[in-house]
């Protein structure tokens, strides 16, 4: 089969190859399903393990990524009835990190053999590339708009609201606090994307380009009329410093992490320092008195269940920056690297049919 391999650590543009011979996986147990990948959705987090971890932690060579969509092509004999998941049955899924580090199984391949619980059904009427980038990024979204604690009614800032969990949350959180709400979005509107951040169920959209350091800008803005939680959907540390202006007292500030400003290890070690910080650090010594709610999601059977249904029930769409033929991935990392895509990156392994 077609793969992207790498054997080495680095960035995916100098490091992986595409391989046109590699071994096609078989079911590990009675338990797992055989999956023709479609398409594939690209995530920060594999690029990160494969720019950190080195060959010594890691199966190699190893296939990249780990959210997928395709469709069924053998079940294990312990497989449910009930779930399914019939040979030939569209579906959508993600690869654990731990099986993928173990194994070296990944997403950017024409096919893979998972645990079928990393599998669900895709929603009637939708293909391949409208579910691909669901997994991880919905799972995280689900989260972030649950410990965000949203009301009917409720003032909410999206921090983020273009990216790949960002325009998902914000779909969320619309759904949420429902007409009576407020949903304010921050990014850039570059390209019409801010009209299309609006048809997502943004009252209105904040270009941070336009209001640097858009941290003042919020204060000046909502000092007055303060948020009952901000989802902070791509990790800016300054909104968080200065959120005591804008976020109402003993509400949250939830969040996906600090972002990381670069792909070494010193760039992660200093995003965990602050991060820690933000936590930890004491109010009396001058620690933000809000609460700092980082999550970090898996996905997971329940979580990309519940994504599907509000994918069919019309409540959540997956927004696609672009999509990349398989021979073009090293493209799609570009554009993944250079942290302005909106919505999804999902690369076309194969055809559906």
């Amino acid at each position: 089969m077609s793969a992207y391999t790498h054997t080495l650590r680095g960035l995916p543009t100098s490091t992986l190859s595409l391989n046109l011979s590699h071994p096609v996986p078989s079911l590990r147990n009675p338990t797992s399903a055989l999956i023709r990948i479609t398409h594939c959705a690209f995530n920060p987090g594999p690029s990160i393990l494969m720019t950190l971890i080195p060959p010594l932690f890691r199966h190699t060579p190893s296939i990249p990524e780990l959210d997928f969509a395709g469709t069924t092509i053998s079940l294990g004999s312990s497989v449910p009835a009930s779930r399914a998941l019939a040979p030939g049955t569209p579906v959508f899924g993600s690869i654990p990190v731990g099986f993928h580090l173990k194994t070296g199984a990944g997403a950017l391949a024409e096919y893979v053999a998972v645990e079928s619980e990393c599998v669900v059904k895709t929603p009637e009427g939708k293909r391949g590339e409208d579910v691909a980038g669901l997994a991880v990024a919905g799972c995280t979204a689900l989260l972030l708009a649950e410990k965000a604690g949203l009301k009917r009614g409720a003032s909410v800032l999206v921090n983020g609201a273009s990216g790949g969990i960002g325009h998902m949350v914000l779909q969320m959180v619309r759904e949420a606090v429902g007409e009576s709400g407020r949903v304010v979005a921050v990014c850039s509107e570059r390209s019409g994307n801010g009209e299309m951040i609006r048809g997502l169920g943004a009252d209105e959209v904040i270009d941070y380009t336009a209001h640097s350091p858009v941290s003042a800008y919020l204060a000046k803005r909502f000092s007055a009329t303060p948020f009952s939680a901000i989802i902070d959907a791509y990790g800016i540390q300054d909104i968080f410093t200065h959120c005591e202006s804008y976020l109402a007292e003993g509400k949250p500030f939830v969040t996906v992490g600090v972002a990381i400003k670069d792909y070494s290890i010193t760039g992660v070690l200093s995003a965990g320092f602050q991060m820690m910080s933000n936590s930890l650090w004491p109010r009396m010594l001058g620690g933000v008195n809000r609460d700092y709610v980082q999550v970090s999601a898996i996905a997971n059977l329940e979580a990309m269940t519940k994504l599907a249904g509000l994918v069919e029930g019309g409540k959540l769409r997956v927004v696609r920056d672009g999509e990349w033929g398989m021979g073009d991935a090293l493209k799609a990392y570009e554009r993944l690297l250079s942290r302005r895509a909106n919505g999804k990156i999902v690369v076309k392994v194969q055809d559906e049919s």
